[in-house]
């Protein structure tokens, strides 16, 4: 499997997983809205502000949304994975075990992780 369909694995998997985190505590949304809404004011405008505003679109329709919009296969789902706010939901222990199920090993030097805000499940 070449890297970015290793990546793209992984992607996947992660919000796979921040899927059954939300469903099992859905309060755990106004975390990744709030993320969101520190993202844009640090940033100031970008070209992903046209993807976080359907984030927070996504976000304020409910878990299953989250679902249907980050958890296909398709070109959109995988962008959507790629501007996610939701690494916060997943522990550095969990990113490292879901990079290796997908063939990506340890992080190398330099480069970024899902999110670089970490919080516990």
């Amino acid at each position: 499997m070449n890297r970015q369909l290793q990546i793209d694995d992984f992607s996947l998997r992660a919000h796979r997983l921040a899927v059954e985190r939300l469903r099992a505590d859905p309060a755990r949304i106004a975390d990744l809205t709030a993320t969101l809404e520190r993202w844009q004011l640090q940033s100031g405008k970008t070209r992903s502000d046209s993807y976080w505003e359907e984030w927070r679109a996504i976000l304020a329709s409910g878990v299953n949304a989250i679902e249907a919009a980050t958890c296909g296969t398709d070109d959109h789902a995988v962008v959507l994975r790629s501007v996610s706010p939701i690494g916060i939901l997943i522990t550095q222990e969990e990113r490292s075990e879901l990079r290796r199920a997908a063939g990506l090993g340890a992080i190398q030097p330099g480069e970024r992780c899902l999110s670089g805000t970490e919080k516990t499940p």
